[in-house]
């Protein structure tokens, strides 16, 4: 299966190999990365996660969705979100989204957000959406909250990320 789904102003598909260098030109900045996990990539990690990227969407049955966010007009990628089903829930999943720092406060974040929502919704027949971040990203926390979802709960302590003990907020939405 092919992913193709195009709103007003973005493109998001499914990662090809060559996308590596695009995806690395922001996931080896450690300045933009302090909310995540994951980070700052070596090139090996940049390639290690297209490869298992492109491994994944050979599962059978397809349980992740990872896809780049690329901007209609130029076709350059400037970002990436996926969905993820629960292991214990099938109507349930969650999804994520990082977005080059260049290409910060232009609402591609939301609109990217919503479109894998509604692709969600009508092709997977997702029902229940959730959404974590860390309780310090304030621009994360406004993207959820106008893409229509609600804080739910507060995990103190949640994990232990560079350096700190992270807190997480968690968000959900029905679709």
């Amino acid at each position: 299966m092919d992913i193709w789904i195009e709103t007003e102003r973005l493109i998001l598909r499914e990662y090809i190999a060559s996308d590596w260098e695009m995806i690395h030109g922001y996931a080896q900045q450690e300045e933009i990365l302090i909310y995540e996990n994951w980070g700052p990539n070596s090139e090996t990690d940049t390639k290690e996660f297209i490869a298992n990227v492109l491994e994944l969407n050979q599962a059978s049955p397809r349980t992740s969705f990872e896809l780049a966010i690329v901007l209609k007009e130029e076709a350059l990628l400037i970002g990436g979100c996926g969905f993820r089903f629960d292991t214990k829930e099938a109507h349930k999943g969650n999804l994520g989204y990082i977005i080059n720092p260049l290409y910060w406060r232009n609402g591609y974040a939301a609109e990217a957000t919503d479109a894998l929502i509604r692709y969600a919704a009508e092709e997977l027949a997702v029902k229940t959406i959730e959404a974590t971040c860390d309780v310090l990203n304030l621009a994360s926390q406004a993207v959820l909250k106008r893409c229509g979802f609600f804080r739910i709960r507060l995990i103190k302590k949640h994990f232990e990320m560079k350096g700190r003990m992270r807190d997480t907020f968690v968000y959900e939405r029905n679709t």
